[in-house]
C-alpha cells in the first residue's frame, strides 16, 4: 500500500540497464495487423494473428467476457496510460500455453520499453475484503463508486473473474500520484473460482503482484526486476500461493522502500475482518545482495515485511540478499513465518542482526522455527548468482534441497499444495520440478519485436 510518486525517475530511466538475457529463438510476428481496444468493450474473442493496442482505460464490464487465445500480443499505450480493467462481473479468459504464451507489453519501440510504460491489468471481483463491499482500487480518478469502475468487494468468495494462464506482463505499473498507483497485476476481492497460474511480471513500474482482499489462489508466479514490492497482500486476502520467484536488480528500487514480501491487514493495522491470512509456500527470493554487496540501491529494505497486524504465512521458502531479511513490524502472533531458509549475502557474516522484531515481538521463536545462513553464503544455496542468467535453481548440494513440511506445523494442510522435499520454487532440475525451461518465460523483453 505504501507508494511514492516515481514519474520523474521513470521518465528519464535509460534503457542501458536492460541487458540481453532472453530467448533468442522467440520469433517476431510477420507484418502483424494492429487493432485498437478502448473504452467499454463488448464480449469478444481476440485473434492471435493480430496485435492489439490498449488505449486509455479499457473496461470489461459486468456480463462481458474478453477471451484472449494463446499467442496473442496486447500492447499498452504510454501516452494514454492504458490499462485493462476487469470490473465486477466481467471476465478475462486469457489462456496461453507453455509454448505459446499471451503477452501484455509496452507499445514502445524495441529497445525503448521501460518501467511504467502502461498501467497493467486490474481485476475486480465480488469476494470479501475488510474495508468495504464497494471499495475502490487505488489509481486513476476514473475509478469511483459512482461510475462502478475499479470497484471491488462483496460476499461471494467463490466468485469467478476468469482465467490467466501462461501470461507475461511487461513494463506495467503507473504512478498517478502518491498512494494512487497501478501495479502490474492488481487483484481486488478476486474470488477463488478465478484461475491465476504461470504469470511472469517483468520490469514492474510499481508492485509486481498485489492482492487487496479476496480469496484467489496462485501458482508459478515470477517477478523479475520489480521496482517496488514483489508480493504485496492487504485488506484481508486469504488465498494460497505456491511456487514463486522474485529476482531483483540491485540498482532499481522505490524511494518508498522495496521489499520482496509486504503484508498488512490494512493501513491502520486494525482488527478488521477478514484478516490478511495469505499463505505462501515454495517461494525463492533472490534479493539485490545475492548479485552484489556493493552499489545497491539504498531503497532496498526487507525481504519480508510482516506489518500492521497481518496474519500472513510464509513457509518452505528461501529468502536471501536483503540487508534486513525479516522485519516483524506490527507482526501478529497468528502469523507463521517458519521452515524457511535465510541468508543475507555472499559472505560468512553473522546474519542474526538481519532480523528485526518491532513492537515487543520476540525473535527467539522465529529462530527456532527457521533455518538461516548465519555462517553460510548464498553461493551455498543457489547454483548461479548472475542476474542476467535468470537461473534460480539450487546448487547441487544446496542447503534448501530438503526440509519442506506440509502439515499443521507450517499451517499448510489444504489440498491445494503440491508436496515437495525442497524449499523454494525449485530444486536442482527445473525441467522436472517446475516448467522453468518450457519456453513461456522471457528475460529480455526489450529486445523482442512483438
Amino acid at each position: 500500500m505504501k507508494k511514492v510518486l516515481k514519474t520523474v525517475a521513470l521518465a528519464f530511466m535509460s534503457a542501458a540497464f536492460l541487458v540481453s538475457c532472453g530467448d533468442e529463438d522467440e520469433p517476431a510476428p510477420a507484418a502483424p495487423t494492429e487493432n485498437i481496444l478502448q473504452g467499454n468493450i463488448t464480449t469478444q474473442t481476440l485473434d492471435a494473428s493480430k496485435v492489439y493496442t490498449l488505449k486509455g482505460l479499457v473496461y470489461v464490464n459486468d456480463g462481458v467476457t474478453l477471451t484472449i487465445p494463446a499467442g496473442t500480443v496486447i500492447k499498452g499505450d504510454k501516452a494514454s496510460k492504458a490499462a485493462l480493467v476487469i470490473n465486477r462481473g466481467g471476465r478475462l479468459n486469457a489462456q496461453g500455453t507453455a509454448s505459446n504464451p499471451i503477452v501484455f507489453t509496452s507499445a514502445a519501440p524495441t529497445t525503448f520499453k521501460n518501467y511504467g510504460d502502461w498501467g497493467g491489468i486490474i481485476i475486480c471481483g465480488r469476494a470479501t475484503n475488510n474495508q468495504s463491499p464497494n471499495q475502490v482500487i487505488e489509481g486513476p480518478t476514473d475509478f469511483t463508486t459512482t461510475s462502478g469502475n475499479g470497484v471491488y468487494g462483496g460476499t461471494d468468495n467463490a466468485d469467478n473473474s476468469g482465467t490467466l494462464q501462461y501470461v507475461r506482463i511487461e513494463y506495467a505499473g503507473i504512478a498517478y500520484s502518491p498512494d494512487r498507483e497501478l501495479n502490474s497485476l492488481t487483484m481486488g476481492s478476486v474470488g477463488s473460482a478465478t484461475t491465476i497460474d504461470h504469470i511472469q511480471v517483468s520490469y514492474a513500474g510499481d508492485d509486481a503482484f498485489e492482492w487487496f482482499g479476496g480469496t484467489v489462489n496462485g501458482k508459478y508466479l515470477v517477478a523479475y526486476r520489480t521496482w517496488d514490492d514483489d508480493f504485496d497482500t492487504d485488506f484481508g486476502h486469504s488465498g494460497l500461493v505456491q511456487f514463486g520467484v522474485a529476482m531483483r536488480d540491485r540498482t532499481i528500487a522505490d524511494v518508498s522502500q522495496s521489499n520482496a514480501f509486504e503484508s498488512d491487514n490494512d493501513a491502520s493495522g486494525s482488527n478488521n475482518t477478514p484478516k490478511t491470512t495469505t499463505k505462501f509456500s515454495n517461494i525463492t527470493v533472490m534479493g539485490p545482495r545475492v548479485y552484489s554487496t556493493s552499489n545497491n540501491s539504498a531503497n532496498y529494505v526487507q525481504g519480508i515485511h510482516a506489518r500492521r497486524n497481518t496474519e500472513v504465512t510464509i513457509a518452505n521458502s528461501i529468502v536471501c540478499g536483503y540487508t534486513t531479511l525479516v522485519n516483524f513490524d506490527r507482526y501478529n502472533g497468528a502469523s507463521r513465518i517458519k521452515n524457511n531458509l535465510f541468508a543475507k549475502h555472499n559472505s560468512p557474516a553473522n546474519n542474526a542482526a538481519s532480523f528485526v522484531a518491532g513492537n515487543g515481538n520476540d525473535t527467539t521463536g522465529f529462530y527456532a522455527a527457521n533455518f538461516w545462513g548465519r555462517k553460510n553464503s548464498v553461493s551455498n544455496i543457489y547454483a548461479d548468482t548472475i542476474l542476467t542468467n535468470a537461473n534460480p535453481v539450487q546448487a547441487a548440494s544446496g542447503l534448501g534441497l530438503t526440509g519442506a513440511v506440509f502439515s499443521a506445523t507450517t499451517g499448510l494442510t489444504e489440498s491445494f499444495w503440491t508436496s515437495t522435499t525442497y524449499l523454494g520454487a525449485m530444486g536442482t532440475t527445473p525441467s522436472t520440478e517446475w516448467a522453468w525451461t518450457s519456453g513461456w518465460l522471457q528475460w529480455d523483453p526489450n529486445s523482442v519485436n512483438y
